[in-house]
């Protein structure tokens, strides 16, 4: 059951990546040195984003809550 919650956030994470990249992809050219740190920046998040689906589908399983905190302050930070 573990694994099955498990690979189903990462799924959902491989899916609203490319879902996110697909909505910007019309804004514009970024200069190529502004690309270079956009795609860093960008690989970092998905990174993170993984890290946080596997991280909150392990923590249901074992029936804890997700945690909350991380989500506000990144909802802040994003404002």
């Amino acid at each position: 059951m573990k694994k099955l919650l498990t690979i189903v956030a990462i799924a959902a994470a491989v899916v609203a990546v490319p879902m996110a990249l697909a909505q910007n992809a019309g804004q514009g050219q970024p200069t190529p040195q502004q690309g270079e740190q956009a795609d860093k920046a960008q690989a970092e998040a998905d990174a993170k984003a993984k890290r946080r689906a596997a991280a909150t589908a392990e923590m249901k399983a074992k029936g804890g809550q997700a945690p909350q905190k991380e989500e506000e302050e990144e909802a802040r930070k994003k404002r």
